[in-house]
């Protein structure tokens, strides 16, 4: 079920990624490259809120910052990574736009499994601030 939740999401990230990227190259202000960089920017903004609160459900306050970290740090990763992506696609593929999309497909499997894994895992905290006494329990 956290896959499709994460899926869902990435679709409407991806609506402001992709958007964004067109915005950019259409206006005549970026290139392919620097279009690509602000608009995964913008998106990885609204993805960290959404995939925090509703596709890994870790609402922890205590948890958001280790979380916040270790999530731009994965975009700060992911950005260069697709951007290469892109670069190699725009020698065979004339459309931005499809070169970007064929990028973000490959890009896509690693960023899941990565975030899984490393970004919205919780913290473990000690038995006794989960039993509310503070006790041993005996």
């Amino acid at each position: 079920m956290t896959f499709f939740r994460y899926v869902a999401i990435q679709v409407l990230a991806y609506g402001i990624d992709m958007g964004g990227f067109l915005l950019g190259l259409h206006s005549g202000l970026l290139g392919p490259l620097a279009a690509n960089v602000v608009a995964k920017l913008a998106a990885g903004i609204f993805a960290f809120t959404v995939h925090r609160a509703f596709t890994f459900r870790t609402t922890d306050p205590a948890d958001k910052m280790h979380q916040a970290v270790r999530y731009f740090i994965l975009l700060g990763l992911n950005i260069p990574l697709s951007s290469g992506v892109l670069a190699v696609a725009l020698r065979w593929i004339t459309m931005p736009a499809f070169a970007k999309f064929t990028a973000d497909v490959i890009c896509l499997a690693l960023t899941y499994w990565v975030s899984k894994s490393f970004v919205f895992v919780r913290k473990r905290r000690p038995i006794a601030d989960h039993a509310g006494s503070g006790g041993t329990g005996a």
